[in-house]
């Protein structure tokens, strides 16, 4: 499927159906395709530095080096795969079919990422991360 980018030219209500004219800067989808569409606020700057400085920290003091995760970037790689990445399994073997990206995410779905990340890796690792969570909302959390 390919990746373009539209605007909404105009929108109508009729007859309890939502219609909008959309103009795309590449190909056109066929007549009865289905498209998916999102808009809204992407993850916002605070949200990205929050996510590198926790991975930052999981692997320098909770011992995800010990683990074998050397560098946030990493680590990230093998997180958003493991969360993001659609799977399939071809006769018994499994197969990520699709590159997983947090880049799509809004701002909603990057902090239940975020959320899971922690679930897991708490779970997972045998860890406590509440002491950086305690300094995040010490120092930097507005409540």
């Amino acid at each position: 499927m390919p990746r373009v980018k539209g605007k909404v030219l105009k929108t109508d209500t009729t007859r309890g159906k939502f219609l909008a004219v959309v103009q795309f800067n590449q190909k056109l989808p066929r007549v009865g395709e289905i498209l998916t569409v999102k808009w809204g606020a992407l993850r916002s700057l605070p949200q990205n530095s929050l996510y590198w400085v926790y991975l930052t920290f999981l692997i320098n003091d909770c011992g995800l080096k010990d683990h074998g995760h050397f560098s946030p970037e990493g680590l990230h790689f093998s997180l958003k795969q493991y969360f993001l990445a659609k799977k399939v399994f071809t006769k018994g073997q499994f197969k990520a079919i699709e590159e997983a990206t947090t880049t799509t995410l809004d701002k909603v779905e990057f902090g239940e990422y975020l959320e899971k990340i922690d679930n897991f890796v708490c779970d997972f690792f045998k860890i406590s991360t509440a002491d950086f969570w305690t300094e995040y909302k010490e120092t930097y959390s507005p409540y």
